[in-house]
């Protein structure tokens, strides 16, 4: 048997060449590593010997000499010091067969020498040459548009990967061959590979399994994986494959957009009724309140017009321009809540909650058409779901039940009842019931069939109640209908219920300002009457500086200008808050505790990664003078 061995500069491989040729064995000794793989391919070795180095180039070069053809049917010895055993571990997981210690022990070297030489001729003749090209196994290896690997059994080792799979990863074939995907770290998270493997012992095989999975370059891919044992060069291994579905996600997604796109729309016209009512007396009051004090100051304090009454009526205008202000803030609230990220994670949610705010939006929807009647248990429980996912499917319901009834029918005649109960043991059942027109018998199989719609066109995209059936589903819950034709219809959610209570939204107390340190504060909005209201607020006790653009106040960062607080929007052209908190880092970085970032809403993913991510406190717009004050001094105070 022919041997080839490859040495180090650590290591002497002559004792071994020795005991080779008392063995019968010819040996061949390669100059280094690369004539070594250059060797192998010309004419592969059934055995390999080589002389321990850094363990790293190594495993480079073990993988390399798997990767040849014939690589797998050979037997690859390490030859190692007995102080350099504790590298050995990785490099039994990357292929080596069995390792010689030295000194050598020539009994226990015989005996291993003689058991390499028997598994490499144990170990089954590659395949053919021209199987490549006939064999059934290699052609749909080679020739599947899904990505399919061929890994070991024991250590799950890649053998074998084809295109599809390495343009999956974004690995060359020869990266991934002999290393494992935890080495790649080609999973979202190392518990998945648990996962995974005590799926595949207690089934035997995997099928569509949903996992996430990272790219050599960090990209994340939704796929399914597919595994079981399947005999490959004559022994049994892992095959599995990837179909991607992250571009059917990504359609979903969408999907979603779409369907939450025409909602909008079907309400745009209320919304804007809801939003233009008390935005009307809001701009009167302030109209009046201004043109009463412009008249003050023209005529001066002690003018008999400036009489306590007058200064009263001004007062009361002007709180009512704020209670105004404030239902606008509630309606905009609403709208944030339906348009929240669809990803976010299944939580108790109180549906009471998620339905009235669903129902303000709605509001002027229903209103012309039906009287709205609220018939909410009080045992219900909160229920595991997801706020934005729920307010979409509510939103669903609800505009098709106005819809059902005539728009220019008698709205007292007719009823939308909202339910909410208990159904049965750990099951909450949210119902919407109209006595609109109903559902033709015929037509019930098919009203979750996406695309189906019995509105006439241009009144709905189809996919609403398809969309609604899906998410619920994903949450765990079921949607049935019932409809008499002609009376009415009803449509039934059930949800399963939480373990754990929701937690509760904190209102934040705002205490009255009292004294504080001053300090000399800087403020950033790309809004410039933003910036002029904040100031105003601020000015009676600290020092202020404002800008509309982040990156002009970079230079003078830079040059040492003081500033104990920055108050910072998030969302702005140019360099947003995101980019000037890295900024200011790399420049400052004792004054990034001391920014409160000023926020409207993180409607970007990253925005929200990012908010999740600092510590910082943030204000969301709009905010009151108080509010803003209190919470200017607490951070003076804790990073003072």
């Amino acid at each position: 048997m022919r041997a080839l061995l490859v040495p180090s500069e650590s290591i002497d491989l002559s004792p071994v060449e020795q005991l080779l040729r008392q063995l019968g064995m010819t040996p061949t000794c390669a100059a280094d590593d690369e004539a070594a793989i250059t060797a192998f391919r010309l004419s592969p070795y059934p055995l390999v010997l080589m002389g321990m180095d850094g363990a790293g180039d190594r495993i480079v070069l073990v993988r390399a000499l798997r990767a040849c053809p014939r690589g797998m049917q050979a037997s690859i010895l390490l030859v190692a010091r007995s102080e350099q055993l504790g590298q050995v571990q990785p490099l039994l997981e990357a292929g080596v067969d069995d390792f010689l210690s030295l000194p050598l022990d020539e009994t226990s070297a015989l005996l291993r020498l003689r058991l390499a030489e028997r598994r490499a001729a144990e170990r089954p003749e590659p395949l053919p040459e021209d199987f490549e090209l006939d064999g059934l196994c290699a052609v749909l290896l080679r020739e599947s548009p899904v990505p399919t690997c061929i890994t070991t059994r024991e250590g799950n080792a890649f053998v074998e990967v084809n295109e599809a799979c390495t343009q999956l990863f974004g690995y060359t074939r020869e990266e991934m061959l002999w290393r494992t995907s935890g080495e790649l770290n080609m999973w979202e998270s190392p518990v998945e590979i648990d996962r995974l493997a005590a799926l595949f012992r207690e089934q035997g095989v995997l099928r569509g399994v949903e996992c996430r999975v990272r790219t050599k370059s960090g990209e994340l891919r939704d796929v399914l994986v597919f595994t079981g044992i399947a005999e490959y060069a004559g022994t049994p291994h892992l095959v599995s494959m990837f179909p991607d579905v992250t571009e059917r996600k990504q359609m979903h997604a969408r999907l979603l957009l779409a369907d939450r796109m025409a909602s909008v729309g079907t309400l745009a016209a209320g919304v804007a009724h809801e939003i233009n009512n008390p935005l009307a007396y809001v701009l009167a009051n302030l109209g009046y309140a201004h043109e009463e004090l412009a008249h003050q100051v023209e005529c001066g304090p002690a003018q008999p017009d400036a009489a306590p009454g007058r200064l009263k009526t001004i007062r009361d205008a002007l709180g009512e321009a704020r209670q105004g202000a404030d239902r606008v803030r509630t309606i905009v609230g609403d709208l944030k809540t339906f348009s929240r990220e669809a990803q976010d994670p299944i939580r108790p949610v109180d549906v009471k909650r998620v339905l009235d705010s669903t129902l303000n939006l709605a509001s002027g929807e229903i209103r012309h058409r039906a009287r709205l009647v609220k018939q909410y248990g009080e045992d219900v429980p909160p229920v595991r779901g997801n706020d934005s996912r729920l307010g979409q499917v509510f939103l669903n319901l609800l505009v098709n039940a106005a819809q059902a009834i005539p728009s220019d029918g008698d709205a007292d005649h007719h009823e939308i009842r909202v339910t909410t109960r208990m159904a049965g043991p750990g099951k909450v059942a949210v119902e919407v019931s109209d006595t609109g027109a109903g559902i033709a018998p015929e037509l019930m199989g098919r009203i979750f069939d996406p695309f189906f719609t019995t509105k006439p066109p241009g009144v709905g995209t189809g996919l609403g109640l398809s969309i609604c059936h899906n998410l619920i589903t994903a949450m765990g819950g079921e949607m049935h209908v019932h409809s008499d034709l002609g009376k009415g219809t009803t449509f039934q959610v059930l949800l399963p219920a939480a373990l754990t209570p929701e937690e509760p939204v904190r209102e934040a107390s705002v205490p009255a300002v009292t004294g504080g340190p001053r300090g000399r504060v800087l403020v950033i909005d790309d809004e410039p009457m933003l910036c002029s209201a904040v100031e105003r607020i601020l000015r009676p006790h600290h020092d202020v500086v404002f800008t509309t653009l982040a990156a002009e106040v970079l230079p003078r960062l830079e040059a040492g200008e003081h500033f104990d607080l920055i108050l910072c929007d998030l969302m702005m052209p140019r360099m947003n808050g995101m980019d000037f908190h890295a900024a200011l880092h790399r420049l400052r970085p004792e004054l990034t505790g001391r920014v409160i970032f000023l926020t409207g809403g993180a409607f970007t993913a990253q925005a929200r990664t990012f908010l999740e991510r600092v510590p910082n406190r943030r204000v969301e717009k709009p905010f009151d003078a108080r509010a803003l004050l209190a919470v200017t001094r607490e951070v003076l105070a804790t990073t003072g």
